[in-house]
């Protein structure tokens, strides 16, 4: 008999630049969005990453422009969650940490080390911040 481990489903927000990094097919990051689309995780952004990542594309890569426009039918786009946040973090990035917290995330998946890397593996109003390095340690844990 074969027993296997129930999958703790997990509801990840993505960050503007984590969408700028799936829209080239051939990344890293593309292979970690496979692994939770195989194990029906829900990813989900809101407007506001979604639309600076489509500008910082169409000012560096309009090439990949195309790669983003085809996760929408993966992605959740929701609109953008307007929560007060008491956190130190840039103004820019509130939009991002509101939308995961705001649309009940349980991982908010950044690379912007810069800003969010000091949260790193650490839960803020119940949202884990993990890199693409965390979240792919979390899924080959499950």
């Amino acid at each position: 008999m074969i027993y296997r481990r129930e999958i703790t489903k997990m509801r990840i927000f993505l960050d503007a630049n984590v969408l700028f990094s799936l829209a080239d097919a051939r990344s890293r990051t593309s292979e970690t969005l496979s692994m939770l689309m195989q194990f029906n995780h829900e990813v989900v952004t809101n407007s506001y990453a979604w639309g600076e990542a489509y500008r910082n594309l169409e000012s560096k890569r309009p090439h990949w422009l195309s790669g983003l426009e085809e996760l929408r039918d993966m992605v959740m786009l929701v609109d953008t969650a307007g929560i007060l946040l008491n956190i130190e973090c840039e103004e820019k990035d509130k939009p991002i940490l509101a939308g995961a917290i705001g649309t009940g995330c349980t991982h908010l998946w950044t690379g912007d080390k810069a800003h969010f890397g000091k949260y790193y593996g650490r839960k803020i109003h119940g949202v884990m911040i993990v890199s693409n390095i965390l979240l792919n340690e979390l899924l080959l844990d499950d």
